[in-house]
């Protein structure tokens, strides 16, 4: 007999969703490219099952979504991909209400954490010694906030205008792979004391996978 669906609340719902290094692998998968679990399965060399239980609880957090169905020999075949959330501006994020942005931002750090775990398991996230990875506390006033939330807007446009140039070198290399790699950008108010809430639960019992399903 099946066992029911338990539902938590969205914030418990972040860490259960990159609580398991498959799962992590599979989202990541997800924000790159439509995909279904078969693929995965063959991609990795693992049962299909045990992908499928992983693939159905991001699908169940809201972090990916089906895209288009095929007939495979009697079956169906569903592919997914990772749930797309636009830019947005200081203006829509303000006319946005609460609970969408936080909707949103459980998104974008699932997608950072899935992509973050799987660079520090794979060893690229520290194998460049230039690569950048700094978290610096602040306190800022009204002013200063102001002037930091205006500094990351112009390092993303300045980000995306050294891709675009990169894609066009590369364009006129097609022996040069590039070098794949993610920028991640954050700044936001913190709590004065701590909230009590735990983000990064480990899922219910009953929500682990069966035994014989592989862990990665």
């Amino acid at each position: 007999m099946k066992s029911p669906t338990i539902r938590r609340s969205p914030d418990a719902t972040l860490g259960a969703a990159v609580a398991h290094p498959l799962r992590c692998r599979c989202l990541a998968i997800f924000a790159d490219r439509v995909a279904s679990p078969a693929e995965i399965a063959r991609e990795l060399g693992l049962e299909v099952s045990g992908v499928g239980y992983h693939v159905n609880a991001l699908a169940e957090a809201g972090l990916i979504e089906e895209v288009r169905q095929r007939p495979v020999r009697g079956a169906v075949e569903h592919f997914y991909r990772a749930v797309v959330r636009p830019i947005t501006s200081t203006e829509e994020e303000a006319a946005t209400d609460m609970e969408k942005r936080k909707s949103f931002a459980r998104t974008t750090w699932s997608l950072i954490t899935a992509n973050a775990t799987m660079a520090l398991q794979a060893g690229t996230l520290v194998e460049r010694p230039d690569h950048h990875l700094t978290r610096l506390p602040l306190r800022v006033d009204e002013k200063g906030w102001k002037e930091m939330t205006e500094a990351y807007m112009e390092l993303y446009e300045r980000v995306y205008e050294i891709q675009a140039a990169s894609a066009e070198r590369l364009g006129e290399n097609p022996g040069d792979p590039g070098i794949s790699a993610l920028s991640i950008q954050a700044f936001f108010e913190t709590p004065e004391e701590s909230p009590g809430v735990n983000l990064w639960l480990e899922p219910p019992a009953a929500e682990q996978p069966p035994e014989d399903l592989p862990a990665a």
